[in-house]
């Protein structure tokens, strides 16, 4: 059905009458009179009837009128929510992260957007690179934060800021006393490492293989803060982002190993697919995000750390 129709229609059954219906939406009497037969004619049934001077719904007009109240009533409706996406005041945005900025940069971030434009329903996943990288390629997360270089073509990457990968154990292990640890020396230690898939973890490996060196004896898991808590438990080894370090280091529950050469310097980048279009909720976000973050990697930070 024509909404245009709907709308002659119910003027004229507000007026009862043709003309005042016609003065209201500004039509000429015989057009009101047209659409509400092509009306009349797609449906198959008459919606006024006349008796005497007065103009009278039928059985089917009543019908017709309370629903057509609440189809247009539904139609501007969904217009006013569509048309809500020009600003930044509602709307919604899916964002993903890998661990490192999911964990320690993007929650304060989000809170400041949320105080903001608390009408915007934010989505959020945390994952490792890979699979953030496969949620975008799918469609289904509009912005990703990765400590990774993604491979795929239909990505942008944007480099935000600098993160640098630490190794650390707890204050009472005997590494914690040691001034230069060579890695080759790490190979016998029990290591708390994150799942297959994380960055972290496939810079740290490749530096040690670089070098000569291996993890031996692992415990494998995909919570960093479950991995810390190990290390201060006294059990093995561990590296991860400094970021996701500071208050433990600060406090001396954890103490950084000073490993021999090792200098593990990534950007942390803004992901998109190729072919999305920034909202504006999505502008805006970016916009706190990259005002709130200190310099982005340099483009020979950025060269160095795609060539390691």
């Amino acid at each position: 059905m024509n909404p245009h129709h709907l709308r002659t229609f119910l003027a004229v059954w507000r007026h009862r009458n043709y003309t005042r219906a016609a003065e209201e939406i500004f039509l000429t009497q015989p057009a009101v009179s047209r659409q509400v037969r092509q009306l009349e004619e797609k449906l198959g049934v008459r919606l006024f009837e006349r008796i005497g001077k007065s103009l009278h719904l039928t059985d089917a007009g009543k019908t017709l009128a309370g629903e057509a109240e609440k189809l247009l009533g539904a139609m501007e409706r969904t217009a006013e929510a569509v048309r809500s996406h020009r600003s930044a005041e509602r709307g919604s945005v899916r964002i993903g992260a890998s661990t490192t900025p999911g964990f320690y940069l993007l929650p304060d971030l989000l809170g400041r957007f949320h105080r903001r434009f608390p009408k915007v329903a934010l989505h959020y996943t945390v994952e490792n690179s890979l699979r953030i990288e496969q949620m975008i390629l799918r469609n289904e997360l509009d912005l990703g934060f990765v400590g990774a270089h993604l491979s795929s073509e239909d990505l942008v990457l944007k480099p935000l800021l600098e993160d640098e990968i630490v190794c650390f154990t707890a204050p009472s292990h005997r590494l914690a006393k040691v001034r230069h640890v060579a890695p080759g020396s790490l190979e016998d230690e029990l290591w708390i490492i994150r799942e297959k898939g994380s960055a972290t973890r496939r810079l740290f490996e490749d530096w040690l293989s670089s070098r000569k060196g291996t993890i031996r004896k692992t415990i494998e898991l995909t919570c960093p803060e479950t991995c810390k808590a190990l290390v201060r438990a006294g059990i093995g080894l561990s590296f991860m982002s400094v970021h996701g370090l500071r208050s433990e280091l600060r406090a001396g529950r954890l103490v950084r190993i000073p490993v021999t050469g090792m200098s593990l310097k990534r950007p942390i980048f803004l992901a998109m697919h190729s072919e999305k279009r920034c909202s504006p909720v999505m502008e805006t976000f970016l916009r706190i995000v990259e005002g709130a973050l200190p310099k982005p990697a340099t483009t020979e930070e950025m060269r160095r750390f795609k060539e390691s």
